[in-house]
């Protein structure tokens, strides 16, 4: 049970630095039909980066995940990847690692397809009714954010076969 407690508590700490890092890159497209007078012009703005790309942090994607679903935007499908998450974890710790496993895969895969369907559908931007926002790159906290599951189906898997032995 110790080990358990060990391995939750560093794939959970994976999980907080993966939610703390740039996970996805935006860029602020104009929406079909929109003028180009109300858009980002490309310049670099207070922090040296340019305004017409937009960085979003893991827990910046985790709230407006919950919005993206009360929207029905196709992408934020991959937010359901959170509670399979913890839904997980929870297995794990009761040690009932099949489903642990089982659940941890399916994640994996929510995270991943809802994910990189944005680079396929575009994104509104916020407030500003004349542009969008296209998936341009996935940055290393996306990574981070799946290999917290995957690392789990992995640990679980191991679980369960040394219990079926």
């Amino acid at each position: 049970m110790k080990y358990r407690i060990a391995f939750l508590g560093l794939l959970l700490l994976l999980y907080g630095i993966a939610l703390s890092l740039p996970c996805l890159l935006f860029d602020i497209v104009p929406k079909p039909g929109a003028s180009g007078a109300n858009l980002p012009t490309g310049e670099l703005n207070a922090y040296g980066y340019p305004d017409n790309i937009y960085e979003v942090k893991g827990i910046e994607l985790t709230i407006a995940g919950i919005f993206g679903l009360i929207f029905l935007q196709i992408p934020a499908v991959g937010w359901l990847a959170n509670p399979a998450y913890w839904l997980c974890c929870i297995f794990f710790a009761r040690q009932q690692d099949k489903f642990s496993a089982i659940v941890a895969l399916i994640a994996i895969t929510l995270g991943f397809l809802g994910t990189v369907s944005a680079f396929w559908l575009r994104l509104p931007n916020g407030s500003n009714p004349f542009s969008e926002l296209a998936l341009n790159k996935l940055l290393p906290g996306f990574w981070l954010w799946l290999a917290a599951p995957g690392l789990l189906a992995l640990i679980s898997s191991y679980f369960y076969r040394l219990k079926m032995r």
